[in-house]
């Protein structure tokens, strides 16, 4: 395989896509046109556009010959004639088919385009003053060696314009594909791999060259072995070299861009029709003509022989699909859970804490087969997990303590301090055990009393199996056995101090279609729930393979390699890298049950900090509010580029992100990105205590826990910031580095903005006020707006 210095980066240098701004509409639209009159505004009697938001163009009658013409009509989004355009495009492609292995192949016969330029001549253009134009192509399309054309044959004509100016506004640009052939009849053959629909899961528009190319079947059009100067530029090999190990899924998904839509009728060709050309965009390490490591061949005549397409799906998916099968055998399900003000085990009630202000949670598994069958087996004597945890909070909207409670029944971690060591089994019956865990705090210095609240709990599992996947094995028969094996689904579940809430009591905010749409989707169940396939270990590094790394948080690392007794600088030895291993994938909920851990409590830790700034800096708390690990910060921090450890030159945890930053609706639910959901919400914590040394880690020991790890000087929250201005700063809060500067800089103009408008940042708790009055001014309203959001 082909091994990669990845980093996740948008595809600006292949699809031209801006991360644009604010700005405003595009104003009303104009009145409908009146009759025309003879000239330039139309035939008489004919009611004509005046003015267009979008055009469409509909090819109407196309010849190929010597003479090569095609009549075409331009409408406005109302369906009027558009007349008077002179900006158009005209590009001219024919599909051979495949011989011997070889895959359909598109071939330029011509590109024009009116008025005429360096790059392309006009032909003569046509305004027959009723909507439609007239265009005979320039070149004799004939004499094209590379292809001769046919009736049997199919061609494809690329339709462009744009740029005109109508109702005193320049005319955005739109481009229409036409496949036919040349005796008027459908195609007998195609080569529709992907369309527009493919790319904008990840892209919200697709344009390239200016803005000129709206369409992807444009660039197949263009993009082809007879046009362009090398192979490596003929549009499969160029996009395979764009995306893979690039783009945020796991690599080896050729499904996430090869995927089934009503346009893209030959998605399968990856796996049906495998040939050299696509296949060493991606196994760089092959030369098939000389045979290195691969028998030599000198076409692609034998390629399907060996790699059907049975083979071909599962080398390349089996790392992830395969999982997903295996996922199926063992389902790890919450039956109950609820809060109870006083403890049931002894051993929690000796431990001497005083539970006037806390609770315990009770929580009830029960292990699936797969065919939602109880197996019938007490989950701490089972032994065929690797690990089994549960991720727990309370606290309603937000949680209330700093990472949760993690019941750990089976752990491949070490225990974090105050985490009981052994799991508190309450009973077990017919196959359910009961567990407590706790203590749960039930007092916030923001919100009170917490008791009348709810909680979350989720599942985090691993089962080992046999290599073929088909039975659950002992953990403890090999040691690499739970690399065979497989993680579990991952379920939220909330309840209260009365069992289980039937009905989610949290807004939905994201979706895992939405994120699945470029991290990888999985699969769906009879309720609709879709499991999505994310790149977890990007950031947090296998301790299997390796341990230097262990027990840290964002690859940050506790590592001292010069012995000076100062953490190293990770910033730059750890990059975001999408894998498609099958054991650095896991199943995700939106996300949402990150919240147990990545919540407003919880301050940027130690390394986290060392990592990205550190105290004396001019920015030091702006820094730290945009590299905050709440979810609903580090979220738009991370995919805006604006973590303390982003934005660099060179560093390889950029993120270039591959849609318009402002479309809020990429990612958000509905309008669950209004600010009025962060009103009163819990200010985000912050330690701003610095510790410049440790007191020291064994190298040779990956869990050596003497070390502070994690953990500042007392991890404990001494400041804070204000919610909807940690939110609005994650995105808003950097500006592009300029000459001298080594990283994106934080804006102070937006600071003071929003400090002048009751934000407050690292102050202390008895500052704190909570009166912030930014949804005043930037209600939804003003938000869509600003945003362009129809």
């Amino acid at each position: 395989m082909k091994r990669v210095n990845i980093k996740v980066t948008a595809l600006a240098a292949f699809i031209g896509l801006a991360l644009t701004g604010c700005g405003g509409d595009d104003g009303a639209p104009g009145a409908d046109g009146a009759n025309g009159t003879d000239g330039k505004d139309g035939k008489p009697g004919l009611t004509v556009a005046t003015s267009a938001t979008d055009l469409a163009v509909n090819v109407d009658k196309v010849l190929v010959a010597s003479d090569s013409e095609v009549t075409f009509t331009v409408t406005n989004e109302k369906d009027l004639p558009v007349v008077g355009l002179e900006h158009f495009g005209f590009i001219l492609s024919g599909l051979e088919q495949g011989q011997n292995g070889d895959a359909n192949s598109w071939k330029l016969l011509s590109s024009e385009s009116c008025p005429g330029s360096k790059y392309a001549k006009c032909g003569t253009l046509t305004d027959n003053q009723d909507g439609t134009y007239t265009y005979k192509f320039l070149k004799d399309v004939t004499t094209e060696t590379a292809f001769s054309v046919t009736d049997d044959k199919t061609l494809r004509l690329i339709v462009t314009t744009g740029g005109d100016t109508l109702g005193g506004k320049t005319l955005a640009y739109a481009n229409k594909s036409h496949d036919f052939r040349n005796n008027g009849e459908a195609p007998l053959y195609t080569k529709s791999v992907i369309n527009n629909q493919n790319c904008t899961g990840c892209h919200d528009d697709f344009t390239i060259h200016g803005g000129h190319y709206k369409e992807v079947e444009t660039c197949i059009s263009c993009h082809t072995d007879n046009k362009v100067s090398s192979a490596s530029k003929v549009f499969p090999m160029l996009a395979h070299d764009k995306h893979i190990g690039v783009i945020s899924a796991p690599v080896g998904g050729c499904d996430n861009c090869h995927s089934e839509n009503e346009q893209a009728v030959d998605y399968t060709n990856w796996k049906t029709v495998p040939t050299q050309e696509t296949c060493i965009t991606c196994h760089t390490d092959v030369n098939f003509k000389e045979g290195v490591n691969h028998w030599p061949y000198e076409d692609n005549a034998q390629c399907a022989n060996c790699h059907t397409p049975e083979v071909v799906e599962t080398v390349h998916l089996a790392t992830y699909k395969g999982q997903t099968s295996r996922r199926e055998n063992v389902h790890l399900t919450v039956t109950d859970a609820k809060m109870v003000a006083v403890p049931q085990a002894q051993k929690n009630i000796d431990s001497g804490l005083d539970t006037a202000k806390t609770g315990y949670v009770q929580l009830t598994v029960d292990i699936l087969d797969k065919d939602g069958k109880s197996m019938n087996k007490q989950l701490d004597k089972v032994d065929f997990f690797y690990y089994s945890e549960f991720y727990i909070n309370w606290g309603g909207q937000d949680m209330g303590m700093e990472r949760g409670k993690i019941l750990r029944v089976f752990t491949n971690k070490e225990n974090f301090p105050g985490y009981v060591e052994d799991p508190i089994v309450l009973s077990y019956e017919n196959g359910k055990t009961t567990y407590e865990i706790g203590p749960f705090e039930l007092e916030d210095e923001f919100e009170g009393s917490l008791t009348d609240s709810y909680g979350m709990v989720t599942p985090r599992i691993w089962f080992c199996m046999d290599k073929k996947g088909g039975n659950l094995e002992s953990c403890k028969e090999t040691s690499s056995v739970w690399g065979q094996g497989a993680a579990g689904f991952n379920w939220l579940h909330f309840f209260d101090d009365k069992g289980l809430i039937p009905e989610r009591p949290r807004r939905q905010i994201v979706t895992n279609e939405k994120c699945g749409s470029c991290h990888g989707m999985t699969t769906r169940d009879s309720d609709g729930m879709a499991q999505m396939t994310l790149n977890c270990r990007s950031c947090h590094a296998v301790t299997k393979n390796d341990p230097a790394y262990f027990g840290t948080t964002c690859a940050s690392g506790s590592v001292d390699n010069d012995g000076d007794g100062i953490l190293d600088e990770m910033i730059k030895l750890k990059s975001l890298s999408p894998r498609g291993e099958r054991d650095w994938t896991t199943a995700s909920n939106a996300g949402e049950e990150c919240l147990a851990c990545h919540n407003a409590n919880n301050p940027p830790t130690q390394v986290v900090r060392d990592s990205h700034t550190k105290q004396g800096d001019a920015d030091y708390v702006e820094q730290l509010t945009m590299s905050h690990p709440d979810q609903k910060v580090w979220i738009h921090a991370m995919h805006a580029n604006n973590r303390a450890n982003q934005g660099g030159e060179g560093w390889k945890r950029n993120v270039e992100y591959s849609a318009d930053l402002a479309n809020c609706v990429k990612c958000h639910e509905g309008d669950s990105f209004d600010a009025k959901y962060l009103v009163g919400r819990k200010p985000l914590a912050l330690d701003l205590d610095y510790m410049d040394t440790y007191d020291g880690l064994d190298p040779a020991n990956g869990k050596d826990t003497s070390g502070n790890k994690r953990y500042a000087v007392d991890a404990k929250a001494d400041a804070y910031v204000s919610p909807t201005a940690a939110v609005c700063l994650s995105c808003h809060g950097k500006r592009a580095a300029e000459e001298g500067e080594d990283r994106r800089q934080v804006r102070k103009d937006v600071v003071s903005h929003m400090k002048q408008n009751g934000a407050q940042f690292g102050v202390e708790l008895g500052q704190y006020t909570g009166e912030e009055s930014c949804a005043v001014c930037h209600d939804l309203n003003n938000l869509k707006e600003s945003h362009n959001l129809k």
